[in-house]
């Protein structure tokens, strides 16, 4: 089973205006509506070619767009573990202007996490949790939660043969890699920074070494953005990039990323066929408006892509 953990999901609404008229009525193209929250998001990536009876959604929902959520997960097939919550779950909206080509991300503020609701939540995750499972933790953590709480649920799950993927930033991804051993780590470059602040990271090369020489986690992702990614798997260096693309909405794109990474990770897939299949999905997603591929697209961009193996 893989386990996705999205402690503060939303209703993501997506709404497509031809161009945004202040001071008057705006009239919307289009709307979409997705459950949201980055787990969301790496699950949709994820199920395209992983059976979703092996992906479990972990969350924490309340009131009528709690309930809204769980309707739009059965929409998309996603399976969820929810412990409830009084208060709401809330919307986030993603204004678009397409004539100017800018997204405005309105993202309203999550409930009040207590400890005896993370308390549930938490043991719920690990009676769920069973051996050689996958556990995902994908975007930073809630406000309540302990910056070493990745670490500590690591802890509690030691002798399962748990494999741990992470892609989080600040407190909680430096308390997680200074205690913990993860099996995947997937971060972009300003958080690799942030990781290591005596490190003049700059360059690709500069990335390489640091992954070369520094990095103690067997398998290491970092995206640099238009510049592709680098990335350290099972000890051996890789880089990697797509021809460039006209953006139109890249929110979400690192979680496509990381979903196809797992994907890859549960299938067993080369490592360069991996990295290619999670670039891919990645670059297509920022193609579109939401929080979408399509075939076409995948088809079309994957030749673009490149991945090699290398040394330094």
């Amino acid at each position: 089973m893989i386990h996705l953990i999205c402690p503060n999901p939303a209703i993501d609404r997506t709404v497509l205006l031809e161009s945004i008229q202040f001071g008057s009525p705006n009239r919307p193209i289009r709307i979409e509506e997705f459950p949201g929250g980055k787990s969301f998001n790496v699950a949709y990536a994820l199920a395209h070619t992983v059976d979703s009876e092996k992906i479990m959604i972990h969350t924490m929902l309340g009131g009528i767009y709690g309930k809204y959520v769980t309707k739009l997960a059965k929409k998309y097939g996603y399976f969820i573990q929810a412990t409830q919550v009084e208060k709401n779950t809330r919307i986030c909206t993603i204004i678009v202007d397409i004539s100017k080509k800018t997204v405005l991300p309105i993202y309203e503020k999550g409930f009040e996490l207590s400890n005896t609701t993370l308390q549930t939540f938490t043991d719920s995750l690990l009676d769920s949790i069973v051996k050689n499972d996958i556990l995902v933790f994908s975007g930073s953590l809630m406000k309540g939660m302990p910056s070493d709480y990745i670490a500590k649920i690591s802890q509690q799950l030691q002798g399962k043969n748990i494999r741990l993927c992470i892609d989080t930033s600040g407190d909680s991804l430096k308390e997680t890699y200074r205690t913990t051993s993860p099996y995947l780590i997937k971060i972009n470059d300003e958080e690799a920074q942030d990781l290591f602040p005596n490190k003049n990271l700059h360059t690709q090369k500069d990335f390489l070494y640091l992954l070369d020489k520094d990095i103690k986690t067997e398998n290491f992702v970092i995206t640099l953005g238009a510049k592709g990614i680098v990335g350290k798997i099972n000890g051996r260096l890789y880089e990697g990039y797509a021809q460039p693309i006209e953006t139109k909405n890249p929110i979400a794109s690192g979680d496509f990323f990381l979903g196809r990474m797992i994907a890859g990770i549960e299938k067993q897939t080369k490592t360069v066929d991996m990295l290619k299949d999670a670039l891919c999905y990645s670059t297509c997603n920022a193609m579109n408006w939401f929080p979408t591929v399509e075939s076409k697209q995948l088809a079309k961009v994957r030749a673009t892509i490149t991945v090699n193996e290398i040394t330094v």
